[in-house]
């Protein structure tokens, strides 16, 4: 049966039975990367898009608007400060398991920024969207270029 006609009836779907093993590896890409650098050296940098004036954090190639190259001349220093725009109480990890202790994310509105970040919040307490926030980035040394570069945000 050729891929374009149309499957009349559930008898004539065909089926693969058993497993593919699939391998990957992920790459941050481009823009992805010069971010990832950027917290290695304790810098947060998003991308403006000259013609939307919208601040992308993590910085992006393309504007997700209007489409527009980001480029060189794009891309801007925000933060390290910000505002709190929400947050949640973590129970669970992401493998299903619960936490030991509840960890607090929220969602950053970086100075600079138009786009929001996701990221941990350090400290225990009650969080309140509007507060002001700051990175805390590990030690320099510590530092890889990775998201966990940057420990989370904490009160100011």
């Amino acid at each position: 049966m050729p891929l374009i006609e149309r499957i009349q009836h559930l008898d004539e779907v065909r089926a693969w039975r058993g497993t593919i093993r699939l391998e990957g590896v992920y790459t941050a890409g481009v823009a992805g990367e010069r971010w990832l650098r950027g917290l290695q050296e304790g810098k947060i940098y998003g991308t403006r898009c000259p013609r939307c004036r919208y601040t992308y954090v993590p910085a992006r190639r393309f504007c997700e608007r209007c489409l527009g190259a980001l480029g060189e001349e794009a891309w801007v220093e925000v933060g390290p400060q910000g505002t709190l725009v929400a947050w949640t109480r973590v129970h669970v990890a992401p493998d299903g398991d619960p936490l030991a202790s509840p960890r607090a994310i929220g969602l950053i509105r970086l100075d600079g920024a138009d786009a929001v970040l996701v990221h941990e919040l350090i400290g225990d307490r009650e969080w309140e969207s509007g507060i002001r926030v700051e990175a805390v980035f590990r030690a320099p040394p510590e530092r890889v270029g990775s998201i966990r570069d940057l420990l989370g945000f904490r009160r100011l």
